[in-house]
Order: structure tokens, then C-alpha cells, then sequence
């Protein structure tokens, strides 16, 4: 199952995201909350303490570059 929420800026959605986080894992869901907000406040929101929240890094960080070699080697490939 997947679930997005989006909507105008202040209007609770990272609020409902963490809220729905909770009640899946409590039903016995694995759960993998996704914040693509820039400013990010879904670690907050389901509960991780500051110090936890701090170790997290953007997607774009982590796979960032890997993405960027994969297109860069499918581009070269595609003009040969």
C-alpha cells in the first residue's frame, strides 16, 4: 500500500503523515515514512528524538550520485 499526502503549505500534512505512520506500525505494518519536504519535519512528527533525527540524511544525498553515474552511463550509451 502506498499513500500521499499533499496540499497546500500549513495545512497539517506532515501532522496526518506521522499520525498515519503511528496507527499503521501499531497495527502491525512495516512502515516507511518518506518526508520530501525541504524543510523536513516527519522525524519530529513520528516521535524521533533530535539526536536520532539529526543521523538522518536526504534521499537525493544517498542516492543522489549513484542516479546521476546510472544516467550519465545510459546517456553515453544511447549517443554511441
Amino acid at each position: 500500500m502506498k499513500i500521499a499526502i499533499t496540499g497546500k503549505g500549513g495545512t497539517g500534512k506532515t501532522t496526518v503523515a506521522g499520525i498515519l505512520a503511528h496507527c499503521f506500525k501499531d497495527s502491525g505494518y512495516d512502515v516507511l515514512a518518506v518526508d520530501a519536504d525541504p524543510n523536513a519535519n516527519l522525524a519530529s512528527a513520528i516521535g524521533l528524538p533530535p539526536e536520532r533525527a539529526s543521523q538522518i540524511k536526504p534521499l537525493n544525498e544517498i542516492i543522489g550520485s549513484t542516479l546521476k553515474t546510472e544516467f550519465q552511463r545510459i546517456y553515453k550509451a544511447l549517443l554511441s
